[in-house]
Parts: C-alpha cells; sequence; structure tokens
C-alpha cells in the first residue's frame, strides 16, 4: 500500500501508524495537494478520509517520543513482530487445549510461523491490503498448511486434533 502511495505525483514520503489506520502522507514543495490527497484516497479506498488539521496533529503528537510511523521498508519489520507474537499466543492456545507437550507446542508455534511469515511476505509482494481484515478470512489455509508443517513432528492424534482447533484459535 505504501509503495502504491509513493508512487503518486506529489507525494514525497508515506509513513503509517502500527495499526494500519493512519496514513502520513508528505508533499513535495509546491505539490497539488487536492489532486495528491484524491489519488491517495483512490489508492486506500472509498472508506478513506484525510483528517482535519487538529486530529492529524493529534495523531503524530506522540512521534517525536517513539510512537512508530512506519516507512514502506519498516511495515515488513511489524508484520514479521506481529506474526512472531499471533504464533506464539496460538500456539499457547491450541497446545493448553489440545494436551500438548511443551516440545509439541514448540514445534506448533514455529510451524504457525513460518506460515504466517510466508503470507505477509506475499501479501506485501501484492501490495498490500485495503484493511487488516484480510488474515481473518485467509486464517483456515494458514491453519491448514501448519498442521501440514507438523506432521512430522507430532504424531497422528494430536495432528488432528490440532486440525479442529487451530482452524478457530484466530477468532477468539
Amino acid at each position: 500500500m505504501l509503495a502504491r502511495l509513493d508512487a503518486i505525483p506529489g507525494i514525497a514520503s508515506t509513513r503509517v501508524d502500527s495499526s494500519g489506520r493512519f496514513f502520513w502522507l508528505s508533499l513535495v514543495e509546491g505539490a497539488d495537494a487536492a489532486r495528491a490527497t484524491a489519488l491517495a484516497t483512490e489508492v486506500l479506498g472509498a472508506d478513506a478520509s484525510s483528517l482535519p488539521a487538529a486530529p492529524a496533529a493529534a495523531q503524530l503528537a506522540a512521534h517525536p517520543r517513539g510512537d512508530p510511523w512506519l516507512t514502506a521498508s519498516e511495515v515488513m519489520t511489524l508484520s514479521f513482530v506481529e506474526s512472531r507474537l499471533l504464533s506464539v499466543r496460538l500456539a499457547g492456545e491450541v497446545q493448553r487445549q489440545a494436551g500438548a507437550t511443551s516440545e509439541q507446542g514448540e514445534a506448533i508455534a514455529e510451524a504457525i510461523r513460518l506460515e504466517l511469515f510466508a503470507s505477509m511476505e506475499r501479501v506485501h509482494a501484492e501490495g498490500g491490503r485495503p484493511s487488516s481484515g484480510w488474515i481473518y478470512r485467509e486464517w483456515p489455509a494458514i491453519a491448514a498448511a501448519a498442521v501440514e508443517r507438523c506432521a512430522g513432528q507430532i504424531p497422528p492424534g494430536l495432528r488432528a486434533r490440532l486440525a479442529e482447533l487451530l482452524p478457530a484459535a484466530l477468532t477468539h
């Protein structure tokens, strides 16, 4: 998404907040702000709009104190961090529900991490998604791939239980 925004005539640089909800667009001096904004709104989708000055300033106020506003190259880093955290959380939940050992839980977490990394890299390479909700639509396939990845590391009975639990784990 940021790469598409960066390509708009008149835009000097773009950043996104860590939630993916707010975009910070800096314009080239002398750029037609109305045109750049209209083109950016097209890229972001029908629900996108510009914030008035005061709410925009409020969104950016914490940036000097460390609130990360990420460039296109930094967004992948955030996706990797999110994937690692999500893999640990989901593996812990299904490990508990399935009665898996710690070692099996680690294998599950690693399988989820690898599948999430692959999915994140694919989505970023495709230019992103207009909403973070894509993960919920694609999660059943990601979960199935993670279960398959565990085939040699966990017993068949546990793998079957994992195949039942993991697709629903993201909704909790």
